[in-house]
Parts: C-alpha cells; sequence; structure tokens
C-alpha cells in the first residue's frame, strides 16, 4: 500500500467525501486506517488512475481499539463518474477479501454517515433485509452496522467468486 498515494488522493477529494465534520475531523478518519486498520486505493485500467479509496480501523476509539471483532469503515469513496453497480461490488468483495486477509477475528462491519446522504442510503439499503443489519440515528448522523458473515454471503449471491479467494 503506497501510504502517500492513499492521503494524496483523499485530500484531493475531502471536499467529495461527504463527512459532515470540520477538516481536521476529516483527516483524522482518513489517516487512522493507516495506523489502525488497512487501507485500499482502488485503480482504474481504464484510464489508469485512482478511482477510489476505503479505509478501516479495527477496533474502535471507544475501547482503545481492543474490540477488533469490530471493523469500522472510516473512509469509502469512488469519484462520481465511476460509480456504478459494478465497480462497488467488486470493491465491496476486494474490502472483504482484505479483511479476512488482515483480521480473521472480525465479526462486524460499522461505520457512520450524515443521516441526509440519499446516495449512500440507496446503496446500504439493499442490506436491511439481511440478518443483523441495522440502522440508527445519533445527532443527525446514521450508524450502520452489520454482521461480517452477512456481509460476505451477500457478495457472494453474485457469483464472481472473488470474495471466496
Amino acid at each position: 500500500m503506497d501510504y502517500e498515494a492513499y492521503m494524496k488522493f483523499l485530500l484531493q477529494h475531502h471536499d467529495q467525501l461527504k463527512l459532515p465534520y470540520p477538516f481536521a475531523m476529516k483527516l483524522s478518519f482518513m489517516s487512522s486506517p493507516l495506523e489502525f486498520g488497512k487501507a485500499m486505493l482502488i485503480l482504474s485500467e481504464e484510464p489508469y488512475e485512482f478511482v477510489g479509496a476505503v479505509g478501516v480501523v479495527y477496533g474502535t476509539g471507544a475501547n482503545d481499539y481492543e474490540d477488533r471483532h469490530i471493523c469500522q469503515i472510516e473512509i469509502a469513496f469512488i469519484r462520481e463518474q465511476f460509480r456504478r453497480t459494478s465497480l462497488f461490488l467488486r470493491g465491496l468483495e476486494a474490502l472483504i477479501r482484505m479483511i479476512k486477509a488482515s483480521n480473521s477475528d472480525v465479526e462486524q462491519i460499522q461505520f457512520w454517515a450524515s443521516a441526509d446522504n440519499e446516495e449512500l442510503e440507496r446503496l446500504v439499503s439493499r442490506w436491511s433485509s439481511l440478518p443483523g443489519y441495522s440502522r440508527s440515528i445519533v445527532n443527525n448522523l446514521a450508524f450502520y452496522t452489520i454482521p461480517f458473515a452477512e456481509l460476505e454471503a451477500y457478495c457472494g449471491r453474485f457469483g464472481s467468486g472473488i470474495s471466496k479467494e
């Protein structure tokens, strides 16, 4: 992982991340995966350029990152002109593969987002019927949780086999 390229990409697009925080807090969310988890850049071969990034941490700050069975997605971004279902699913499968390889103890995926992010809500609403999925609102932020095994099974339904590798 090229940490410098990851940070440079996110800094270039920080205003498009839809993180409802001041810049200093956005910077914390962008960089924390490099210390407490894993990060991934999404590369397009045509044209050959970075089109997205994902960063996760294992554990939560509230528990000093000792609750490593929780994987919190800190950053998930795909440039607008590259957003399509196939790239989202391939990115999700790559994320699952990365989590399995780096922390096999993960049982739960969670993330926070602006409660009024309609684009994100359309994406994750597909998971609302999965067992263990939850969404709650806290101070104008939506908090999503989903069991890791359920998200992995969801990806497996599409038959690409990427998440099984």
